[in-house]
């Protein structure tokens, strides 16, 4: 089987999807413990904790969302200390 880009967006796309579809639940500020490259501590925001496909140990994916502007800030992996 040859992959094409056109399916290969079509994967991507339906492997995002169904990372949007799980729950999470938005919490007030950064979570203790979580780092967040070039995200101070004290940063007001609103972060949301997506959950992994599978349970594994590993990093989580944090979006974070400033309350000042209403962008997004960071959408990625956290470190936890």
């Amino acid at each position: 089987m040859r992959l094409t880009k056109e399916k290969a967006q079509q994967l991507i796309y339906k492997h995002l999807i169904a990372q949007v579809l799980r729950n999470f639940e938005i919490q007030d500020g950064i979570p203790a413990g979580c780092i967040l490259y070039g995200v101070p501590k004290d940063e007001p925001c609103w972060t949301a904790r997506i959950a992994p496909e599978k349970t594994m140990v590993g990093p989580s994916r944090i979006i974070c969302i400033s309350k000042q502007t209403g962008r997004i800030i960071y959408d990625g992996f956290t470190n936890e200390e």
